[in-house]
């Protein structure tokens, strides 16, 4: 996800962004036992592999709804979501995010004919494996390889919260520290909290400068007029800007971000005659997981889940 949007609060993340809603416990009916007499625990991990094996997700696709296993959908959101490059552990990380992410959404209900669908405007980006092999060419089987390397060794892990699958957003890049849910999307998420993701700031894409006349910000943005500038900006501990005032309406930085086609919502304004210029930190709305910061983390030594309770405080790891 490099964008999650959550349908009610803005635009999103979407990261990737996307409506924040109660979290549901995932339901599922029990198997039922072998006509033989086994240990308890033995019987939870036959039902806990079963449980894995089986999970399928439908997808909306810009060709039409498709059904997918676990390992086959996780695979094609690796592929669109993270540079295949990146370190195996932050991989997995995303794996897990991924995976939890699209348990939540199927727990929600939100769509009536299928689970979730293929874009980071709604919910996670996801790659068949035919287009796979179009973009990749030659470099496929190796790529592939690793992305299914990285799926298979977290399959059916995921972060609970309060026993239910949590929501696990992601972005591409945070400003150095990561931003507080609420702060973008107006309600809180007691594990979707501001951490620290330093290393962000050694990435190549950290900063941006965006440069507008007035007159395309007039259009842009549905103004009548801009006349006196742009005023009584507010921002967040990690440069999110909260509000802003150009002219006499109000704006948050998510709409300003969407509006004007921003990487993130955190960025300082200049004004010279004329005209505005936006000099941004970061990519993606900033709530959860960093993944810049995520593969930093695993080069630095930590392992998937050192990564998960770094982004995501208070979740539990557990598997289906």
């Amino acid at each position: 996800m490099r964008k999650v949007i959550i349908t009610g609060f803005i635009v999103a993340l979407s990261l990737l962004i996307i409506p924040l809603c109660g979290i549901k416990t995932q339901s599922r009916a029990k198997q039922t036992a072998a006509p033989v007499k086994v240990s308890k625990k033995a019987e939870n991990e036959k039902n806990e592999e079963t449980k894995t094996k089986d999970e399928k997700f439908l997808i909306k696709t810009e060709s039409g709804t498709v059904e997918l296993s676990a390992k086959e959908y996780i695979s094609g959101v690796l592929a669109a979501e993270m540079p295949v490059g990146f370190d195996i552990e932050a991989l997995k990380a995303q794996s897990v995010a991924a995976y939890t992410f699209a348990l939540y959404r199927k727990g929600e209900k939100r769509y009536k004919d299928y689970d979730l669908t293929d874009s980071y405007k709604t919910d996670q980006s996801y790659i068949s494996e035919e287009k796979r092999k179009e973009i990749w060419g030659d470099s496929y089987a190796e790529k592939n390889a690793r992305i299914s390397e990285a799926a298979e060794a977290v399959a059916g892990e995921y972060l609970s919260y309060a026993d239910a699958p949590a929501l696990t957003l992601y972005h591409a890049l945070s400003s150095g520290i990561t931003n507080n849910c609420e702060d973008v999307f107006g309600s809180k998420v007691e594990y979707l909290t501001s951490v620290d993701s330093e290393s962000d700031k050694l990435s190549p894409d950290y900063k941006s400068v965006f440069s507008f006349s007035n007159e395309e910000l007039k259009e842009k943005l549905s103004l009548p007029s801009v006349d006196g500038g742009i005023t009584d900006i507010k921002t967040a501990k990690s440069g999110l800007v909260l509000s802003l005032k150009i002219g006499e309406k109000k704006f948050s930085g998510g709409e300003i971000s969407g509006l004007l086609n921003l990487p993130s919502a955190a960025f300082g304004v200049e004004q010279p005659d004329g005209g505005c210029i936006f000099t941004c930190i970061g990519r993606g709305h900033g709530v959860g997981m960093s993944q810049y910061g995520a593969n930093a983390m695993a080069q630095g030594g930590a392992d998937y889940k050192e990564i998960l309770y770094h982004y995501f405080p208070g979740t539990k790891l557990k598997k289906q």
